[in-house]
């Protein structure tokens, strides 16, 4: 019976060793992953993205001001409606 009892206990200690090293793994993979995905250069190309995109902007509106304020007012105006029936 003492036998028995020191085996699991020895087995048992095996699983948990082997648990450890399997997270210790996992952990160690999941680092690896988050360096090699490159957030800063991906970030930064949003970024220079969306600035292009608010260049394109101004320059729609600089070509074309009385579009921008047409299409501003009408957007006033369906605001203004919108908010008047609440």
């Amino acid at each position: 019976m003492e036998t028995t009892s020191n085996e699991f206990k020895k087995e048992l200690g095996n699983i948990k060793d082997n648990v450890r090293q399997g997270a210790n793994s996992i952990r160690q993979n999941v680092e690896q992953q988050i360096e090699n995905s490159n957030w800063q250069e991906r970030y930064e190309e949003l970024r220079k993205r969306a600035g292009e995109a608010v260049e394109a902007s101004e320059d729609f509106v600089k070509e074309h001001p009385y579009y921008t304020l047409l299409g501003a007012a009408a957007v006033g105006f369906l605001a203004g409606m919108i908010l008047r029936r609440k």
